[in-house]
């Protein structure tokens, strides 16, 4: 269950396809305070920061990940 606070909401800058992952690069006035291997929610999918540079981070979603958390496939 996420219990967590909703600081504000990213801009994505950059989408990257890596075989069947996805790496989502966001911008955010908070980048300071993350930290590598650290987890965030995104819209309720919590993705791990793999990158930071300037006010930029990025984070990976895995093919399973992508999979589950697809709405348009109309699936729970």
């Amino acid at each position: 269950m996420f219990s967590g606070i909703v600081e504000e909401t990213a801009k994505v800058t950059q989408l990257v396809k890596d075989q069947d992952n996805l790496h989502i690069s966001l911008s955010c006035s908070f980048v300071d305070e993350l930290r590598i291997d650290q987890s965030v929610s995104h819209n309720g999918v919590c993705l791990t920061v793999v990158k930071k540079e300037g006010q930029t981070y990025t984070v990976t979603a895995i093919q399973e990940t992508l999979e589950k958390s697809d709405r348009r496939r109309g699936q729970p």
